[in-house]
C-alpha cells in the first residue's frame, strides 16, 4: 500500500473544502502536519486495520496541482491504516493523518520535501509540497480481501479477452507498416504541424480524449524501418493508463490520443524528436532517430 503513495509523491489533489470543524494547523504525535476539515462528525471512523479509499491531489504552495485522482485516471487510491504504534520509518505522513479522519472528512497535508534525494518532477525549486485527501469510504480487512477477490476475478477475465485478440492485432499491425512504408497509406494519412503522422481506422463514438483526462489504451509499438516490435499491450491482457496532456508518455502519444474519441481505433506514425530522440531508450530496443509506427485502441476517456 506504501508504493501507491510513493508514486503520488514522486510524480505528482482537488482542493479540500472546508465544511466545518477544527481548520487550524495541527500536528500528529508523529509530527506531520495538516489541516482538518471534518464533514458533520457522524462518518465512520478509521480504525487501525481498516482499508481506506481515498480521492487525492498533489500541488504546490502556488496551488499548481501536478496530480489529481479526480482527473488521472485509474483506480481510487487505497491504504491500510496503519497500528497506533507504527513509527514514522513505517508509514508516510498520508496514512499517518487518514488515521485521524472520518468518512466525509477533508485535509491537506503539508510535507517538507527539502531533505528528499530528488524532488517530485515539477517541484525542483519548491521546499514544500501539499497533498489534498478526501475520505470517501473505510472497509474492514474482511470485506476488503473480498472485494479485492471479485475484482481480481473480473480483471482476469477481460484480460482473457484481451489476450485472445493479440495475433489478429499484431497481424493487423504488421500489415499497415508494411502498407506504410510501401506507400500504400499515402491517401489516407493525415499529419499535424509538429510532423506526426496518422490514420483513423475506426472513429470511436465516445466521449473525446482531452488534456488533463484519464485514459486507457491497448497499443502495438513497432520500428518503421521494420517493424518490429518493442512493445504492446495485449500480450498482457491489460491496455496503459496515464493521465493525457501532462507528459507521462511520448510528446506523439499526448498529441496524438488527444485526436480520437473513446473506442477509436488509429496508427500513429511517430517522428523521433516526438518518440525517443536522438538517444532511444536505455535497453536499446528502439534505436537512435527511430521512427515509431503505434497501433492504438482508445479503450477508455475517464
Amino acid at each position: 500500500m506504501r508504493s501507491l503513495l510513493f508514486l503520488l509523491l514522486a510524480s505528482a489533489m482537488f482542493y479540500a473544502c472546508d465544511k466545518g470543524g477544527n481548520s487550524a494547523m495541527q500536528t500528529t504525535e508523529l509530527g506531520n502536519r495538516y489541516q482538518l476539515f471534518t464533514a458533520d462528525g457522524s462518518g465512520d471512523k478509521v480504525v487501525p486495520g481498516d482499508f481506506v479509499y481515498f480521492h487525492a491531489a498533489m500541488r504546490t504552495e502556488g496551488d499548481s496541482t501536478l496530480f489529481s485522482t479526480r482527473t488521472g485516471g485509474g483506480d481510487l487510491p487505497v491504504i491500510q491504516a496503519a497500528e497506533i504504534t507504527a513509527t514514522l520509518d513505517e508509514i508516510g505522513p498520508v496514512e499517518d493523518v487518514v488515521r485521524n479522519m472520518r468518512i466525509g472528512d477533508s485535509a491537506v497535508v503539508r510535507v517538507n520535501i527539502e531533505t528528499f534525494p530528488t524532488k517530485p518532477p515539477g517541484m525542483e525549486n519548491d521546499s514544500v509540497v501539499l497533498y489534498d485527501v478526501v475520505i470517501t469510504e473505510i472497509v474492514s480487512e474482511v470485506d476488503f480481501t473480498a472485494r479485492q477477490e471479485v475484482k481480481q476475478a473480473g480483471a482476469e477475465e477481460k484480460a482473457n479477452v484481451i489476450r485472445a485478440l493479440e495475433p489478429e492485432r499484431l497481424a493487423y499491425a504488421a500489415k499497415v507498416v508494411t502498407d506504410y512504408r510501401d506507400g500504400k497509406l499515402d491517401a489516407d494519412i493525415k499529419a499535424t504541424e509538429s510532423g506526426l503522422k496518422y490514420v483513423i481506422h475506426e472513429e470511436g463514438n465516445g466521449p473525446q480524449a482531452e488534456a488533463g483526462q484519464g485514459v486507457i489504451v491497448q497499443y502495438i509499438g513497432q520500428l518503421a524501418a521494420d517493424g518490429s516490435v518493442f512493445d504492446q499491450s495485449f500480450g498482457r491482457g491489460e491496455g496503459i493508463p496515464f493521465q493525457l496532456g501532462t507528459g507521462r508518455v511520448i510528446r506523439g502519444w499526448d498529441e496524438g490520443i488527444a485526436l480520437l474519441k473513446e473506442g477509436a481505433k488509429a496508427t500513429f506514425f511517430i517522428p523521433s524528436e516526438l518518440g525517443y530522440g536522438a538517444d532511444g531508450t536505455p535497453d536499446g530496443s528502439i534505436p537512435a532517430d527511430a521512427e515509431l509506427v503505434f497501433y492504438v485502441e482508445l479503450e477508455k476517456v475517464q
